[in-house]
């Protein structure tokens, strides 16, 4: 039933997919969790918290909105460069699904603005693959890896998602690696002027020295039913990677190329964990992206479309149960 409704795209499946997300949110609205506090140097999501951080119903409309917000773009990006069956809203469904998963992640916090970040980057990557002149795009791309570090400081080494597209792509001119790196230190630049003129600059350089030369590994504390969803998620996420390493001989070079460069950002997600301090726990939303492609991969390449729907039916219902009986005791 879901993934037969969701193998189409028109308003009624996001409308669905809308109201499967306040069904999912809906003790959130009403109990919301606690708004993170700010790690290491992050300066946006320090002002972010200084303004939602007392007032945690705001903090999980604004939350919400933004995932509502994400899926939209998410779906539009497999569906435009062809990651998935086109036309197709199932990757908007699992996403949000799956961005659901903890009752802790429904509010805002630094991690769903980096996923936001993420797609966009992805998106401005996977343009350039067929643009001429693509330096604006790769600019952007360094640009945004820069700004969500000043939400979430792992962030910074989303930077090495763009030589790896520059492999995949095969493009790597050096105009380009100079224009990412410009674009990197651009917001970078901007911020270095603003604590010279707020005389924060010699305190903040060692903020900043401190953090880089820091590997901590911080242990994940999540509740059992959290580990049984991402256990659950995981084998799927591998019987996924399995349709997708099985599949791509029948796309074109470019579909694989734009397909690894979305597996390539787990490996890239779990490198930068090294950064993620005591918010290891919602560190793993930036897998999420990824996932879903592999989530939806799975669904849609099972040849046993009702046990499809099955597994499909049990692994909502478990987050559902999660984001309502959820006990962090």
């Amino acid at each position: 039933m879901f993934i037969r409704f969701f193998r189409s795209s028109f308003a009624i499946q996001y409308l669905v997919i809308g109201f499967i997300g306040l069904i999912l949110w809906g003790k959130a609205f009403i109990y919301p969790p606690v708004v993170p506090s700010p790690e290491g140097p992050v300066p946006l999501y320090t002002l972010l918290y200084s303004l939602l951080g007392s007032l945690p119903h705001f903090a999980v409309i604004t939350g919400f909105v933004l995932v509502l917000i994400e899926t939209w773009l998410l779906n539009e990006l497999f569906n435009k460069h062809e990651l998935v069956l086109k036309n197709s809203s199932l990757s908007a469904l699992v996403f949000i699904i799956i961005m659901s998963s903890s009752p802790v992640y429904l509010t805002i916090h630094p991690l769903n603005i980096c996923t936001l970040l993420s797609i966009i980057l992805l998106g401005n990557l996977m343009k350039s693959y067929s643009k001429a002149s693509n330096l604006d795009l790769v600019f952007s791309a360094g640009f945004l890896a820069a700004v969500g570090s000043f939400f979430y400081f792992p962030y910074v080494l989303m930077l090495a998602i763009l030589p790896v597209s520059f492999i995949l792509f095969r493009s790597g001119k050096w105009r380009e690696w100079v224009t990412a790196a410009i674009g990197f230190f651009t917001p970078f630049m901007f911020l270095s002027v603003y604590y010279f003129l707020t005389d924060q600059l010699a305190n903040q350089v060692v903020v900043y020295k401190k953090m880089i030369a820091s590997f901590l590994f911080y242990p994940i504390h999540l509740h059992s039913d959290d580990w049984i969803i991402g256990i659950a998620s995981l084998v799927l996420a591998a019987w996924g990677l399995y349709y997708l390493l099985k599949g791509p001989m029948e796309k074109t070079a470019e579909i694989r190329a734009k397909t690894y460069l979305v597996v390539w950002l787990v490996v890239i997600s779990i490198l930068s964990v090294i950064y993620s301090t005591t918010l290891v726990a919602y560190h793993l939303i930036l897998l999420f992206p990824s996932l879903s492609l592999l989530l939806t991969s799975t669904f849609l390449g099972m040849k046993k479309k009702k046990w499809a729907e099955i597994i499909f039916f049990f692994y909502f219902l478990l987050i559902l149960f999660n984001s309502y009986f959820y006990n962090p005791e």
